[in-house]
């Protein structure tokens, strides 16, 4: 619930006008980099469960990021399986990949280079998270953009109006 109410008000003006007085620029929470095919890759064991998937796909999943990341899910991991049916999260708009440790090391030795990030996802981490903040920020990219010019308005509204600032999504 809380990583929800961060990223609904730190998104709800993103992004952000930078305050210096020579150069104008815009900052905030970022989607992973827009390239063709680029996407975060979350990796859930043979051990992992839908608690500990959760905390680290919410961002993901409540954000215009939901189709930049995929779900790895070992073979041997039916109750996550199971879970991930019961809750229709593979409603296409991710994708779900279930596979074995050995595929997926071969997969990623040929297609490595297409994931910005490769998350393994943990065993429910006992001694709690970081504020909400610094959480989102280990998955999701913080940024900046400048404009060389003082109080440039075209800059700002070309720059604002961005597919690569994360949005709630709708």
């Amino acid at each position: 619930v809380e990583l929800v109410r961060y990223l609904s008000d730190a998104t709800k003006e993103n992004p952000k006008r930078g305050f210096g007085t020579g150069r104008t620029a815009l900052w905030g929470l970022q989607r992973p980099p827009m390239l063709e095919g680029c996407r975060t890759l979350l990796r859930c064991g043979a051990d992992s469960s839908f608690d500990d998937l959760s905390p680290v796909f919410l961002p993901f999943y409540v954000t215009n990021a939901r189709s930049q990341v995929e779900l790895s899910v070992d073979e041997s991991n039916s109750e996550l399986l199971d879970r991930l049916v019961k809750h229709d999260l593979d409603n296409h708009v991710f994708k779900v990949v279930v596979e074995g440790e050995a595929t997926l090391e071969q997969r990623l030795a040929k297609e490595g280079d297409n994931f910005y990030n490769i998350v393994r996802i943990q065993s429910k981490n006992e001694e709690g998270y970081p504020m909400p903040g610094q959480f989102v920020s280990l998955y999701l990219p913080m940024g900046h953009i400048k404009s060389t010019m003082k109080n440039d308005e075209e800059f700002v509204k070309y720059f604002g109006q961005s597919g690569k600032w994360l949005k709630m999504a709708s």
